[in-house]
């Protein structure tokens, strides 16, 4: 039994859908399995790229966290934000 895969749906305009398709059949493909390839590519480039900035700014002294207020929990310091 296989994991159930999330659906993702994208719109395209009338003309490059109708541009897709024809990519899709010259290639032997379904519109699926196309995107499907184009998003994982893109994902994955994606994630080795912001490893790649993460391992080399660890000298930066930012590590995604909001530092404006030291000594002070994330928690605090959202409610103080919204208040």
């Amino acid at each position: 039994m296989s994991l159930d895969r999330p659906d993702v749906k994208a719109r395209l305009d009338p003309e490059y859908h109708r541009a897709l398709k024809r990519i899709c059949d010259a290639r032997g493909v379904t519109i699926s399995e196309f995107t499907e390839e184009l998003l994982v590519r893109e994902v994955r480039r994606i994630v080795h790229e912001a490893s790649v900035i993460a391992e080399s700014a660890p000298d930066l002294g930012i590590a995604g966290k909001n530092r404006e207020k030291p000594g002070m929990s994330g928690r605090d310091r959202d409610q103080e934000e919204n208040r």
